[in-house]
């Protein structure tokens, strides 16, 4: 989600990160000392970058973005550089010097199956997006080359995914490979943001997002941040993104040097909050690590999009890691919320709910600030149990009205049906909706809080004309966190299309809560703490508080299903498939064409007859199964020669017929086979008659 907006698409329906390296951060770099100004001398090419931008920019966060461009103070020694480069000998030394510290242990290349996640170039030069992720996060300092990373000594895995057909299997392991080792995983990849995609993760996907946040990072759960989407030019929102509407995500959207919302950023009601990316052509980009095949320079200016945005969250993430390595992926969660700052702009609209949260669906709760962020990890206590609600499926059938008029349901919530699970405050409120409607991007949807609190879950698009509907489509909201849990939920439907369409219908909604035991009074003392620990005393002493080990959970092993694995399985599908017609194909000419009735009378002369169809029985319409007569000879005794056929004289026989003749064999002998020498198509007889048949008073000559 990095490219100059609008960004191109893949041939996967993925687009952003071509490299399919979603760049994931082992957390190990943090300051040790309170503050983010930098013991080593940052590059000049990026230095003057951020001085301008505190001054001209927001300059009274000017603390703040010299963490956010130079890094951590002091960090922990690493391993040697993680590379997103084809591996060209003459490269591999050079860039090993100024990229970034690997972790091969968390890497894997999920579309090759092999431990090494080096993507393939193309002609296109387009697989860089991975390692320009990567050098926000970790790029190394004291080179005086292109930037430092804001986790500078964090250690960066690549899981390649997305260089070749992805399927829903690919990236579930995706989402679990090496959860053990990989703490963060930074994804600056999702759907078409092209104004009429309503997609996400499937089945499996979803599973494999709900199992990380349960067992990676040995219990504390894997921490998933994605990017919310360039699609802002074609009014998409980031409600219709299932990554970025996930409850286990961390949504991260972007503001330019002056803090402004760019034309190609999403808005939507999940957004916990956003960092700084490029603007528009008059504005500066992101400086970070690069590779180009041709230049071969390693380094550009112009990373941008919501897909650099995401990493510098990771990178922050990273430093709330180091100090607090026990922080749940819920605690991420709330200190984003609780330390994110709020900024005046004049495209955004700021409502503040009734825990005292400011959210807007621009921006998030505001701009992520490294060093609250770290200030407020050393301190943090984590939070209670995650409790949840389900309502039941609330079946509606009911029409949806045209403008000005809409439709409204209603569910209450009592105290009696959060006893149970024993929530008080709201963190994420999801509604799962069934609608029908001959054009998608008409509907208008809102969902209001029990506060008053509104949330626009879903937007009108101008280039969707899906006439689908919304399937069981999940739409979540964070503006009511921390809000009471309890009280009546509304759900508002408008249609803003014409009378040409015909009406839309809810078929049926679900209301879903997830929230914590903390009472109001609870998370009022919270944020007073936080902010008494904003002075950084916390980070300057021995304070410390207890962090439990965590669990030890061994990693799954996962068979992945990857291309070469289904074009095996394919062509051995079409050679089942083939070989079984055929073999079907050869029975049926056989009996069809090659059969022949066979009657035999009280002479010792058969006739058979070459018209196709079934063997009779001898007498009683017994229905045979049919054998062929092969050339031997009987090992019994009296064998019987058969006679070249002649075309039947005698009465009865029927026009075509041939008639074998051969002398009469005696009572007392074997019937014998009867074989033919002339014709090339040999006779089928049924089973039961090439033994020997008695009945009373007559006797069958077995051919």
């Amino acid at each position: 989600r990095g490219r100059s907006p609008p960004c191109p698409t893949t041939a996967s329906a993925r687009w952003g990160l071509p490299t399919g390296a979603a760049s994931q951060v082992r957390a190990h770099a943090a300051p040790r000392r309170a503050g983010l100004t930098p013991r080593c001398s940052p590059p000049r090419r990026l230095l003057g970058g951020c001085q301008r931008l505190a001054q001209t920019g927001l300059s009274l966060r000017g603390r703040d973005l010299m963490g956010v461009c130079w890094g951590a103070p002091q960090i922990l020694p690493v391993l040697p550089a993680f590379l997103l480069f084809h591996k060209r000998e003459e490269q591999v030394p050079e860039l090993c010097l100024w990229l970034c510290f690997q972790s091969p242990e968390g890497s894997y290349d999920l579309n090759s199956n092999d431990p090494d996640p080096m993507p393939h170039p193309d002609e296109e030069n387009g697989n860089h997006h991975g390692t320009r992720c990567a050098g926000e996060i970790a790029a190394v300092p004291n080179n005086s080359f292109c930037t430092v990373g804001v986790a500078y000594g964090s250690r960066i895995a690549g899981i390649r995914v997305l260089d070749g057909p992805l399927t829903d299997s690919m990236e579930a392991i995706a989402f679990n490979k090496h959860y053990q080792i990989n703490d963060i995983y930074s994804c600056s990849w999702g759907p078409d943001d092209d104004g009429k995609t309503v997609d996400g993760p499937h089945q499996l996907g979803k599973a494999a997002l709900q199992h990380g946040v349960i067992a990676g990072r040995r219990g504390f759960g894997s921490i998933f941040v994605v990017a919310s989407g360039n699609g802002g030019q074609h009014s998409d929102n980031c409600n219709y993104d299932g990554y970025a509407n996930s409850i286990y995500t961390v949504t991260i959207g972007a503001v330019d040097e002056m803090g402004s919302m760019p034309f190609y950023a999403e808005e939507c009601a999940s957004m916990l909050a956003v960092t700084f990316s490029g603007g528009d052509k008059m504005m500066r980009s992101i400086v970070t690590t690069d590779w180009d095949l041709q230049k071969g320079t390693g380094c550009t200016e112009g990373h941008t999009g919501t897909s650099a945005a995401a990493p510098l969250a990771a990178g922050m993430i990273a430093l709330m890691l180091q100090v607090r390595p026990c922080l749940t992926w819920r605690d991420v969660q709330h200190i984003i919320v609780f330390t994110a700052t709020k900024y005046e702009d004049r495209h955004a609209k700021w409502d503040t709910n009734q825990a005292g949260f400011s959210h807007s669906h621009q921006h998030g709760f505001g701009l992520l600030n490294a060093w609250r962020l770290v200030n407020a990890a050393k301190i943090w206590e984590s939070v209670p149990y995650l409790a949840s609600y389900v309502s039941p499926a609330l079946k509606e059938g009911r029409s949806i009205p045209l403008l000005p008029q809409e439709l409204e349901a209603t569910w209450n919530v009592s105290s009696a049906d959060l006893q149970l699970s024993g929530m008080r405050t709201l963190e994420h409120v999801a509604v799962t909706v069934t609608i029908t409607h001959p054009r998608r991007g008409n509907l208008e949807i809102r969902l209001f809080c029990p506060s008053g609190m509104m949330s626009l879950i879903g937007t009108t698009r101008s280039m969707d004309s899906d006439p689908n509907g919304f399937a069981d489509w999940t739409f979540s909201t964070v503006r009511c966190w921390g809000e009471e849990a309890q009280g009546t939920y509304r759900l508002v439907i408008r249609d803003t299309g014409d009378e040409s369409l015909r009406p839309g219908t809810l078929k049926q909604w679900q209301l879903t809560l997830y929230g914590s035991s903390w009472s109001p009074a609870e998370m009022k003392e919270r944020q007073r703490l936080l902010e008494e620990a904003m002075s950084g005393r916390y980070l300057d002493s021995n304070f410390s508080l207890p962090c439990p080990p965590g669990l030890e959970i061994p990693e799954e092993q996962h068979y992945t299903v990857t291309a070469n694995t289904l074009k095996t399985l394919l062509l051995l599908g079409c050679f089942a498939v083939f070989w079984t017609f055929y073999y079907m194909l050869e029975v049926c000419l056989t009996r069809n064409n090659v059969g022949f009735d066979l009657s035999c009378s009280g002479s010792t002369a058969c006739r058979w007859y070459p018209h196709g169809g079934k063997h009779r029985a001898l007498e009683n319409g017994l229905e045979m199964e049919a054998v062929p007569l092969y050339r031997e000879k009987e090992a019994e005794e009296g064998e019987v020669e058969c006679e070249q056929l002649q075309p039947a004289q005698e009465d009865g026989g029927e026009e075509g017929s041939w008639t074998p003749t051969h002398p009469k064999a005696p009572p007392s002998s074997r019937a014998a086979g009867c074989h033919e020498a002339a014709p090339a198509a040999a006779g089928y007889l049924g089973r039961e008659a090439a033994a020997e048949l008695l009945s009373e008073g007559r006797e069958h000559q077995a051919c």
